[in-house]
């Protein structure tokens, strides 16, 4: 017992239990503080998020507040800020697959990037574009969820899926192709996949050959019919920085050429990706070509739309056959129908002569001489129509007579010397259908629009057989309103018809743009309708649909009427038609818009 009593004492009581291990503690703690001081720090490195395929020129990473040059091979980190210098570039590869070609004079910030080596939705990615231009292909983060990808672009956040893409913020340093400065804001294209542009005004979705524009960050995205010339910046004639007495230089590479993630070599790039055409009511759209930039971002480029003055500039000659009218015209001085409570409209032909005369034709005799043009290639415009003694006005003997009087051409153009369309308005036309040839005053977003040539023989297409001709549109007038809307602007951006003698149908399209107070549209127009091969024209149906843009016009779809007649040909019947021409129109929202078109083969 007295050894148990002994043992006891001995042992500590809990009080002494927790001095000791406070003790313990503390010199634990004061040992641990002279090693770190003894030795050197060694802090977890973040995760590499990708490496450098490209750096040309001057090209540094901006990290934990130094500025480093980045050579290639160098590794790029989250919280980076990759950073380009004049005629200068650099393509990264991302570690999930992901590459990303920044041009000259950018900042690209790399935020935030998590790939684990696999897609099961913990990946995920915020970058943001600080200024310049960015072209990108994206690996798999974002291929499931745009949420997962996001680029902060100064004015916009783009949610980005599985998508190739190009972005560009200009500052007063974007140009358009004749060196004049374009405005300032956010531009955007896509190639391959969908992105979405949002911002404090709204959403804007892009898809493959779209294109938008975002002022600042309270503008509401606005979409382009083609891309700026500077959004894929191809670095033409640009040297990279070399010292002073080498003599070598090196080409920048071009970024206009898609940078997709290669499969063989790391400086390895691929072809911009190739994406069937859309399509309406199984007619494939032709979209309009790519050309140089317009002054406004918030309409069709002028170069790009059809409502302009062009053609081949070949004065209209006496051919094999006699001339035909199509029209497209409003009388907006006139009574209001009771129909639908508009003026005066329609988009009927003008009778031709019964029996057209078999050729030789006598030019004095037939008056085929009676078109009028000037200028050459696209400034050509037909000044008057006075069509050949036996035209008259539907049920009467009154000729046709059109005369532009003292209003102007606003658009129009000559096709190979067989047919010519226009739009005369601001001012008074001579039109034997209204007033018994008595003027007429045409507001300058009224008009009266026309197509005239020489008609192609009916014969002639009656013995072509089950064939198929396919006509790509070469030019066309500015739609207009019947009733004048305020400010209200359009423009015809493309088209194509197509006329098929074995199922005896006509089908096509025209795409449409309008800009006015209540936003916005695109519009795609579906022309269908049956095939007459001995008929002076064919009638069609005209079917508008909304396709993208903030204003609602057409999203229910709008119809309408038209009449497509064929020009051109020769008595061998080679040739059995060189173009067609539309005359249309469409009911919206209570008005009527009409215009004329004319297709090539």
């Amino acid at each position: 017992m007295r050894q148990t009593r002994e043992l006891s004492r001995m042992q500590p009581s809990a009080t002494q239990y927790s001095a000791l291990i406070k003790v313990l503690m503390s010199a634990f703690a004061t040992a641990s503080l002279i090693l770190a001081m003894s030795f050197p720090s060694y802090a977890q490195a973040p995760a590499e998020a990708g490496k450098v395929l490209m750096a040309i020129g001057d090209v540094k990473v901006s990290r934990n507040g130094q500025t480093i040059p980045l050579t290639k091979g160098g590794a790029i980190q989250a919280g980076d800020s990759v950073i380009t210098g004049i005629a200068s570039n650099a393509q990264l590869r991302m570690s999930d697959g992901a590459v990303i070609a920044l041009r000259s004079q950018t900042e690209f910030k790399i935020n935030e990037y998590k790939f684990n080596g696999k897609a099961d939705g913990s990946e995920k990615a915020n970058l943001s574009l600080v200024k310049g231009g960015v072209r990108a292909v994206t690996g798999s983060i974002g291929r499931e969820n745009k949420d997962n990808l996001q680029v902060n672009a100064v004015v916009a956040t783009v949610g980005i899926r599985g998508t190739g893409y190009n972005l560009n913020y200009c500052e007063g340093n974007c140009l358009n192709a004749d060196k004049t400065p374009v405005k300032d804001g956010l531009y955007a294209g896509v190639f391959e996949g969908q992105i979405s542009i949002k911002n404090k005004a709204g959403t804007e979705s892009l898809g493959v050959d779209q294109f938008a524009y975002v002022a600042d960050e309270n503008a509401q995205p606005r979409r382009l019919t083609q891309p700026p010339n500077f959004l894929p910046d191809p670095l033409a004639g640009q040297k990279s920085a070399k010292p002073k007495g080498r003599q070598n230089t090196t080409d920048i590479p071009s970024l206009a050429v898609a940078v997709s993630a290669p499969a063989k070599g790391a400086d390895e790039q691929v072809s911009t990706p190739s994406s069937p055409l859309p399509t309406f009511g199984g007619v494939v759209v032709n979209p309009s070509p790519y050309l140089a930039t317009g002054i406004s971002p918030f309409a069709p480029l002028q170069s790009a739309i059809y409502n302009v003055p062009k053609g081949d500039g070949v004065t209209p000659t006496p051919l094999s056959y006699a001339y035909y009218l199509q029209k497209a015209e409003v009388w907006p001085t006139g009574p209001i129908v009771p129909a639908d409570g508009l003026p005066p409209h329609n988009v009927a032909t003008d009778s031709n002569p019964a029996t057209i005369p078999s050729p030789p034709y006598s030019a004095t005799a037939t008056g085929l001489n009676s078109i009028t043009t000037s200028g050459s290639g696209i400034n050509t415009i037909v000044t008057q129509i006075n069509l050949p003694s036996g035209y008259t006005v539907t049920g009467t003997t009154v000729p046709v007579l059109f005369s532009i009087g003292s209003a102007q051409q606003m658009e129009g153009g000559n096709l190979a010397g067989v047919v010519s369309w226009g739009r005369w308005a601001n001012g008074n036309v001579i039109m034997a259908d209204y007033n018994s040839g008595n003027l007429t005053s045409m507001p300058v977003n009224n008009g009266f629009h026309f197509v005239v040539g020489d008609r192609t023989n009916p014969t002639l297409l009656g013995n072509l057989g089950p064939v198929t001709l396919n006509f790509s549109l070469v030019g066309g007038t500015t739609p207009t309103y019947v009733s004048s809307v305020a400010n209200a602007q359009w423009a015809v951006t493309g088209g194509n018809l197509t006329a098929n003698f074995a199922s005896s149908q006509i089908t096509g399209n025209l795409g449409l743009y309008t800009s006015q107070p209540t936003g916005y549209a695109f519009l795609n127009m579906a022309i269908a309708g049956g095939l007459s091969a001995a008929a002076a024209y064919n009638t069609v149906s005209t079917t508008v649909t909304n396709t993208s843009g903030s204003n609602s016009m057409c999203t229910a779809a709008c119809s309408g009427t038209g009449n497509v007649v064929f020009y051109g040909g020769n008595t061998a019947g080679t040739i059995p038609a060189q173009a067609a021409g539309l005359s249309y129109n469409f009911s919206s929202s209570g008005n009527v818009v009409q215009g004329v078109a004319v297709f090539k083969r």
